[in-house]
């Protein structure tokens, strides 16, 4: 049975599927990657089309690539409907290593899909995060900043009047 690898592209990035699917035939990988286009998209399963805006999934087999759909729209490049970018002259895109944890098992290629669409909400709410504390961190500052001129005002009236009268507490030295 063929083994049929679907890649995730966005613009010159590849996360590559490695580990590929057994399948009866193209048309077979064609329908499994429309199903998981439709999955990435369908808010019911938590898919967010503008999430994966500009995204392409690519599916190829041993004798490479036959088969390019965007995932989330709108798409920034154009696909013939054979899958081919309608610039001939576009350099050839180099995979990558994936950077998502796939586990080496056989699972199909929606498994997969869907940890890296996990790994990459886990990823946006850690960045959302880091905002928030940034925020907080950058209040914070801002509120150690604001006493510290005022003390700095304060000091410098104490050094003027010390200086008018000589010596602050009364006693001259």
């Amino acid at each position: 049975m063929p083994r049929y690898f679907f890649h995730l592209r966005f613009g010159e990035r590849v996360v590559a599927d490695e580990e590929g699917v057994e399948l009866l035939s193209r048309t077979a990988a064609r329908d499994e990657a429309r199903a998981v286009v439709r999955d990435l998209a369908d808010p019911e399963i938590g898919g967010n089309p503008r999430r994966w805006a500009s995204w392409f999934l690519d599916v190829a087999d041993d004798e490479g690539a036959f088969f390019r759909t965007p995932i989330g729209h709108p798409a920034l490049e154009v696909v013939s409907p054979d899958g081919d970018r309608l610039r001939p002259d576009a350099p050839r895109l180099k995979l990558v290593p994936s950077v998502a944890t796939a586990s080496r098992s056989r699972e199909p290629a929606r498994g997969r899909t869907a940890e890296i669409v996990r790994q990459i909400a886990a990823s946006r709410e850690l960045t959302a995060q880091l905002l928030r504390d940034n925020r907080h961190l950058r209040r914070e500052l801002l509120s150690v900043c604001l006493a510290s001129e005022g003390m700095r005002v304060h000091t410098n009236r104490l050094v003027a009047l010390a200086r008018g009268r000589g010596d602050v507490s009364g006693k001259d030295i």
